[in-house]
């Protein structure tokens, strides 16, 4: 799966209904995934472009036997462009919660956020 959306408060139930739409049939704990993609693309939203800039942020997953990946990533100043925003670092801290291995990759051209959510397990069994 592969959207590129643009960085909107809109974007946030786009993203749901784009990650819930590829990750039904996964076995996958799809209220967690939904949450914790929630949060990265909020993120996007909230901190990644400065105002009034016309951001896009690139939403992908990928599903393997194993686990379910997906990235969240913008092309906007990184984590070290100055801006300290209200409530910056609260999304990461329930993302890290939610799936089981999270990578931040701040590079020259924005920051790429990488989740992986295992598949199968007591939540695929109803």
């Amino acid at each position: 799966m592969h959207e590129l959306l643009p960085a909107t408060l809109e974007s946030v139930a786009s993203a749901r209904r784009a990650i819930t739409d590829f990750a039904e049939e996964l076995e996958v704990d799809l209220d967690g995934l939904v949450l914790a993609v929630s949060e990265a693309v909020a993120n996007v939203v909230s901190h990644a472009y400065v105002e009034g800039a016309h951001g896009i942020l690139d939403l992908s997953a990928a599903a393997s036997p194993l686990e379910l990946t997906v990235t969240v990533r913008d092309h906007g100043g990184g984590l070290s462009h100055g801006r300290r925003t209200p409530g910056a670092g609260y999304g990461l801290l329930i993302i890290r919660r939610l799936a089981q291995h999270v990578e931040l990759a701040d590079t020259n051209d924005g920051v790429a956020l990488t989740m992986g959510f295992r598949r199968g397990g007591p939540w695929s069994a109803a």
